[in-house]
């Protein structure tokens, strides 16, 4: 079993509200590693301030829709986790794992993580990328993983 990923787009970000843009759940019986993750935006203003992204674990689901999880190895004909996306509740929070500040004007952070040192999605866990814009903006990106 290969690399999988799952993408978020046009996640619409509103002023000083936390927003869950993807939650990678683990399955029961397997444990992930985070392999790489992005998070973009399209602010149109230079000026604008910032947006903190939070790659946090969450102890619930919240209320969202499913997310396509997608092989990288387009011959892996199984997939293990699942995501979500489009919340319409917010997951409660867990442990902050990871905070950055991406600008909110055509805002851009990859992260590849170390396969030794990756962030560990325990079984049956949730590992979330959220964000907090201090104006509206959208958000776009992805989370990758393998098992662990």
């Amino acid at each position: 079993m290969g690399v999988q990923s799952s993408r978020f787009s046009a996640v619409a970000l509103v002023a000083a509200t936390a927003k869950t843009a993807v939650q990678l759940v683990a399955p029961a019986d397997h444990r992930l590693r985070i392999v790489s993750w992005a998070f973009t935006t399209d602010g149109a203003t230079a000026a604008g301030v910032p947006v903190l992204v939070d790659v946090l674990r969450q102890t619930t689901a919240g209320t969202a829709s499913a997310g396509t999880v997608t092989a990288w190895d387009p011959a892996d004909t199984s997939t293990i986790g699942t995501t979500q996306i489009t919340f319409t509740a917010e997951p409660t929070a867990g442990d902050v794992l990871l905070s950055l500040y991406v600008p909110a004007y055509d805002g851009l952070y990859e992260r590849e993580h170390d396969p030794l040192r990756g962030i560990i999605v325990p079984a049956s866990g949730r590992l979330g990328i959220r964000a907090t814009a201090p104006a509206g903006v959208n958000a776009t990106g992805y989370i990758a993983w393998e098992l662990a």
